[in-house]
C-alpha cells in the first residue's frame, strides 16, 4: 500500500502572459546519458515544460516557483497539445520563438508537441553541463494511472529521461485551478530531488487532488494503476451522411489498491516512478523460453 507523509503550507507566485518574438530551428539527435550534477559544483539548471502551452497559468507560476531552486529555462508548445503522449513532429523543421511581455520573457514557445519541445531545448538551448531536471507542468487536470500513457504532460517528461536527465510531470485536479500551492510543493520537492536524484531513466509523476493545502490529505506514494475517469466515444446525429462521434468521459467506480488512482481519489498529492524502459521482465523470460526458430519449415537435416 501507499506511505502517507504530511503537507506543507505554500507560497504565491505571480502569473503572466504572452505576446510573440522571433526564431528557428534545429533536428535532433539521440540520447545522451547523463548524470545528476552536484549543487555544490555550480547552478543547478532546471528545464521547464509543459503540455498547455507557453501562455497557460501553470506553467508560468511553476517557473517562478522554481527560480528559487535553480537556473530556469522555459521551452513548451506555443499553444494547447494535450493528450499528445510521447508523440514527435517528424519530416519538418521546427521554430524556437522568444515570448515576451513588456517587463520579462516568459521564455520559448516551439510549433510542436510537448516531446518536441523537450527535445529542441536539449539541442538548442541546454547549458553548459547540461540540464540537470525537467519538471512538465503544472498541468491543468490530474494524470494518475492509465491516462499517464496518453499525456503530454508525461510525454514532456519523459523525453527528458529519454536525453538521459531525470524527470518531473506535475499535474492538478480537481475544479479549481489555481496553481500555487502545486507550485510552491513543487519547489520543495525539487529541493529534495537536488540532494537525492532520482535515476535518468525514471520519470517522477506528480498529482495534486485539489488546490489547496487544507483540501489534500496527505502525500502517498504508490504504482501507476487504474483511472479515475474513462475516457470512449458515443455516436452522435451524422453530418452530410458521415457519421461522427464525440468524446465521452466516465467516472471509474474502483481502483487497484496500493495504486496513485486509488490514493489520489483519497485526496492525497500522489508520487508514481515510471520507467522509459517500458520491458515486462517476467514476458522477456518467458519468451525467452519458447525456443523460437527463424525459419518457417524444419531443415531437411533435422
Amino acid at each position: 500500500m501507499f506511505t502517507l507523509r504530511p503537507s506543507r503550507p505554500g507560497y504565491a507566485v505571480a502569473l503572466t502572459s504572452a505576446t510573440t518574438l522571433l526564431f528557428v530551428a534545429t533536428g535532433c539527435a539521440g540520447p545522451s546519458e547523463q548524470s545528476a550534477t552536484d549543487p555544490a559544483d555550480g547552478p543547478y539548471h532546471i528545464l521547464v515544460t509543459n503540455d498547455d502551452g507557453i501562455a497557460s497559468r501553470g506553467i508560468q507560476q511553476l517557473a517562478d516557483a522554481l527560480r528559487g531552486a535553480g537556473e530556469v529555462t522555459v521551452v513548451a508548445p506555443c499553444g494547447q497539445r494535450s493528450g499528445a503522449s510521447m508523440s514527435v513532429t517528424l519530416g519538418q523543421g521546427k521554430r524556437l520563438t522568444t515570448i515576451s511581455e513588456v517587463d520579462r520573457d516568459l521564455g520559448h514557445c516551439v510549433d510542436g508537441t510537448p516531446a518536441d519541445a523537450v527535445m529542441l531545448a536539449m539541442e538548442a538551448l541546454e547549458p553548459e553541463g547540461g540540464f540537470d531536471l525537467v519538471v512538465s507542468g503544472i498541468n491543468a487536470g490530474a494524470n494518475v494511472g492509465d491516462l499517464g500513457h496518453m499525456s503530454g504532460t508525461v510525454g514532456a517528461a519523459m523525453a527528458g529521461a529519454y536525453y538521459g536527465v531525470p524527470s518531473v510531470a506535475a499535474s492538478l485536479g480537481g475544479d479549481q485551478m489555481d496553481f500555487a500551492y502545486a507550485s510552491a510543493f513543487m519547489a520543495r520537492f525539487v529541493e529534495e530531488l537536488k540532494q537525492r536524484a532520482p535515476d535518468p531513466g525514471v520519470v517522477l509523476s506528480v498529482n495534486f487532488p485539489a488546490a489547496t493545502e487544507d483540501e489534500i490529505a496527505g502525500v502517498a506514494i504508490g504504482r501507476m494503476g487504474g483511472s479515475y475517469i474513462r475516457f470512449g466515444y458515443e455516436e452522435v446525429e451524422p453530418e452530410d451522411g458521415v457519421r461522427v462521434f464525440r468524446p465521452r468521459f466516465d467516472p471509474a467506480d474502483t481502483h487497484p489498491p496500493g495504486s496513485d488512482t486509488e490514493a489520489y481519489t483519497a485526496g492525497m498529492i500522489t508520487i508514481a516512478p515510471l520507467r522509459f524502459d517500458w520491458t515486462d521482465e517476467e514476458m522477456l523470460r518467458e519468451l525467452g523460453a519458447w525456443g523460437l526458430d527463424h525459419r518457417m519449415a524444419e531443415s531437411p537435416d533435422s
